[in-house]
């Protein structure tokens, strides 16, 4: 099964703070059996818990914080993020294993998106619009990878072509943050 957080028709940007999710088939079938899930007074790692119980093995989503990441590994859920666009385009696609489309894209992604963990030993690899959490990868520390890890509330955006910066909205990746200057997108400091 399939689960995708919406927002009106689109994929949610954020999944920690969506809760409406939808659940389809891996496989396209003739009466195609959507389910709608509206859990409002569930935390977001309850939410998961649900989809897993619900037999949810892929969850696309737009962004989600690092934590919810690790969790959703835990689960043994694969995850799809930095996926924007309409749902029933997004279900399709990913059927048709074509998500890596750029009109997917969430906005403010440069080049190759990133699958859960997709950098592995410095490599940027490409986009097969599936990617287990499971696969090795590199750690820190702390046991969450450098691209897992979130800068956390607080902090600033700048602009990379004139150096503008802008307090930092929780939830809201400076990527997606336009420059008021110049338009440009925004990167965390």
């Amino acid at each position: 099964m399939l689960a995708i957080p919406v927002l009106r028709l689109r994929v949610a940007p954020v999944l920690n703070w969506c809760s409406r999710i939808q659940i389809f088939p891996e496989a396209s079938s003739p009466v195609d059996g959507v389910q709608e899930l509206n859990l409002p007074q569930l935390e977001a790692p309850q939410r998961l818990q649900v989809l897993r119980e619900k037999g949810v093995n892929t969850l696309i989503c737009g962004a989600l914080s690092a934590e919810l990441l690790l969790y959703a590994q835990e689960l043994g859920l694969t995850v799809v993020s930095g996926v924007a666009g309409e749902v029933q385009d997004v279900v399709e696609s990913y059927r048709q294993n074509t998500l890596d489309h750029p009109r997917f894209w969430l906005p403010g992604c440069r080049g190759p998106r990133r699958y859960g963990r997709g950098w592995r030993g410095g490599k940027k690899l490409p986009c097969e619009g599936r990617t287990n959490l499971k696969s090795p990868g590199p750690r820190k520390a702390g046991g969450v990878s450098p691209l897992e890890a979130g800068c956390g509330p607080g902090g600033s955006c700048r602009c990379p072509a004139c150096g503008c910066q802008v307090p930092h909205e929780q939830g809201i990746p400076c990527m997606q943050v336009s420059c008021p200057q110049c338009g440009q997108g925004m990167e965390r400091v």
